[in-house]
């Protein structure tokens, strides 16, 4: 399963947010279910990120939410995240 997340910079630096988001993904590396995860910067309005990452599972994906380390790891990137749904299954895959 995919989740796909929009972030916004509020202005803040690429190295800061760089950096909260490396500290998040090294955190769900560690979790059972993690297969990879890509991070980037919107080329149209760069104040907009986008977070993707991919997992064996909707449980494994919703138990890391749940990991004292994910809260505490993940919330300088939490608080950046637009709500809205971004957990997909996936139907069709390439490559």
């Amino acid at each position: 399963m995919l989740a796909v997340n929009r972030l916004h910079a509020y202005g803040d630096a690429e190295e800061q947010i760089t950096g909260e988001l490396a500290v998040l993904l090294d955190v769900f590396a560690t979790l059972p279910g993690f297969l990879r995860a890509r991070a980037g910067r919107c080329l149209d309005e760069p104040d907009v990120w986008i977070l993707l990452t991919e997992w064996e599972s909707v449980g494994t994906y919703r138990r890391a939410l749940s990991s004292h380390a994910v809260k505490t790891g993940g919330h300088p990137v939490f608080v950046r995240i637009v709500d809205e749904p971004g957990a997909y299954d996936v139907l069709l895959a390439v490559g």
